[in-house]
């Protein structure tokens, strides 16, 4: 019975340790090439709040968009309902979206070290490697 109160115990401490690392920091705690970014492609739009975490920034807007970004400021995932402005990615993600999925707007963006993955307003998924050479795509049902 001891064991098992021990192991509650410190199971309930190391929980508590992992949540202290969430925390609310102020926006001109972000790296500069985030905040560059915000002020560039999201202008007229307020930061509610900046949530830092470990090495990621977790960014929320007025208008409800959420842009992750990494340690150095670059972007790792958006979310805009209204459309993600398409100067905000490679240039050659947004013109093949543009060409080839008239009137659907990019609503959530997502990047790692070798792929981008954007999902449409139309239920679309479409992929591109780290270069924005167009991969695939599919329909999210």
């Amino acid at each position: 019975m001891k064991k098992i109160g021990m192991i509650v115990t410190l199971l309930a401490l190391v929980l508590a340790a992992a949540s202290a690392n969430d925390r609310i920091v102020s926006p001109d705690k972000l790296p500069k090439t985030a905040q560059n970014f915000i002020s560039t492609h999201f202008a007229g739009k307020t930061v509610q709040y900046v949530e830092h975490e470990f090495n990621e920034y977790e960014v929320q807007l007025s208008d409800r968009s959420e842009i992750k970004f990494g340690g150095n400021g670059d972007w790792e995932s958006i979310k805009c309902y209204e459309g993600i402005p398409a100067a905000a990615l490679p240039a050659s993600v947004s013109s093949y979206v543009s060409s080839n999925f008239a009137g659907a707007k990019i609503v959530e963006a997502e990047k790692d070290w070798n792929s981008i993955e954007l999902k449409l307003s139309n239920r679309m998924e479409v992929f591109f490697d780290k270069n924005g050479k167009y991969l695939g795509q599919k329909y999210d049902d």
